[in-house]
């Protein structure tokens, strides 16, 4: 059985921010590009959860996703900035399962499409990929910036 989940990076964020790495934030033209492409999507993505790096740039992403979706938030450790590779996210949205959006960062959000492409692949911030996952096996079916 196939499960479609969702990975997304957040919007453009400040570069550096007093409270560190975790507390930068989005940038107004990060959250109105980001809001924009979440609206677009909204009727395609047919969201059951939002799961989201506590980072305040991926939560705030998360919201707007929500927002256009009408899908619950939750933070998750695991797609913290650093927290888990490429293959552990695949594993993880597969795991959420169907419908399911995983919001976080690069590297680790580019190592994961890259993984189910099968080549390295541009994932630009607000970037959206859905993934096919069967059995362990991963395919990107499409690939949106905004």
């Amino acid at each position: 059985m196939t499960v479609r989940f969702y990975l997304v990076r957040h919007g453009r964020a400040e570069a550096r921010h007093p409270g560190g790495d975790a507390a930068r934030r989005l940038l107004p033209e990060g959250r109105a590009a980001f809001s924009a492409h979440a609206r677009a999507l909204a009727a395609e993505l047919r969201l059951a959860r939002i799961a989201t790096s506590p980072y305040a740039r991926a939560m705030e992403t998360a919201a707007l996703l929500g927002e256009a979706t009408g899908a619950p938030v939750e933070p998750v450790a695991e797609l913290s900035s650093g927290a888990s590779d490429g293959r552990a996210i695949l594993r993880l949205g597969a795991a959420l399962g169907d419908g399911a959006a995983l919001v976080g960062h690069n590297p680790e959000l580019a190592a994961a499409v890259a993984l189910a492409a099968g080549r390295e692949v541009e994932f630009p911030p607000g970037a959206v990929a859905a993934i096919d996952a069967d059995g362990g096996a991963f395919r990107v079916a499409w690939l949106r910036s905004p």
